[in-house]
């Protein structure tokens, strides 16, 4: 059951920017918190497992050097995007959308174009097959990435209305 904190936070006495001062304070749910977590460990695992194989392989061809230097990258990108989340600690779940899935269709699209460079370049049927996966794992990325613009621009949307609300009461 969802009691109000203040009797009064809903009234007409009460100022509006206060009470929405007090929801955008919130702190993470644990849910997400372990979420956040989860992410970066799983990011400093695929970074560190990355990282270990190409520095203890010094005769690595130059396009697999190049892949795992991709690969440290997009890990080490998930990592900063986990810390930057746990760090701010607030309910800001329209810009983690957004921010997470820019990321996605920038690395999606990233090793799809590094799939058909390789498929172009000798690479064979499983690099035209990574390749196409890559588009796939593109499409999706996308279509969560308009969801999310939606979503926040529908969040902007409502703010201006309360702001507008709360210039003309004032």
């Amino acid at each position: 059951m969802n009691t109000p904190v203040n009797s009064t936070a809903a009234s007409d006495e009460a100022p509006l920017p206060e009470a929405l001062r007090l929801l955008l304070e919130q702190e993470l749910s644990p849910g997400a918190r372990l979420a956040y977590v989860g992410l970066l460990l799983l990011a400093l695992a695929g970074g560190v497992t990355v990282a270990s194989l190409w520095l203890t392989e010094p005769s690595l061809p130059m396009r697999t050097q190049v892949a795992f230097a991709a690969l440290l990258t997009i890990e080490l990108s998930w990592c900063g995007f986990a810390i930057w989340a746990l760090r701010h600690r607030r309910v800001l779940y329209a810009r983690h959308r957004l921010v997470s899935a820019r990321m996605a269709t920038l690395f999606c699209a990233a090793f799809s174009a590094g799939a058909f460079v390789l498929a172009a370049s000798g690479g064979g049927l499983s690099a035209f097959l990574a390749g196409a996966l890559g588009l796939i794992m593109l499409a999706v990325a996308l279509a969560l990435l308009i969801r999310a613009h939606r979503y926040y621009d529908g969040l902007q949307r409502r703010r201006s209305e309360l702001q507008r609300a709360l210039d003309e009461r004032g």
